[in-house]
């Protein structure tokens, strides 16, 4: 119809993924009990990545601290 138009030259944000580290940090976690992937989100005070698995409820901690590692996938068993 005249006078409507799509405007796909909007600014709809950055692409996904781009904002992805100026955001709550996080890692990945597969439970091996239930076989489930969550992401587990670091502490307030930026100590740990604590979480639990969401079908059974078993707690994770993975401290933060010198000599870690630069891995963000893991699995709990």
């Amino acid at each position: 119809m005249p006078g409507e138009h799509l405007d796909l030259s909007s600014d709809a944000g950055p692409p996904r993924g781009a904002n992805r580290m100026t955001g709550r940090p996080f890692i990945g976690v597969r439970f091996a009990c239930c076989g489930v992937y969550t992401r587990v989100y670091r502490n307030q005070a930026a100590t740990a990545y604590e979480g639990r698995c969401p079908r059974c409820g078993k707690a994770v901690k993975f401290p933060i601290g010198p000599g870690g590692t630069g891995e963000r996938f893991f699995e709990a068993f």
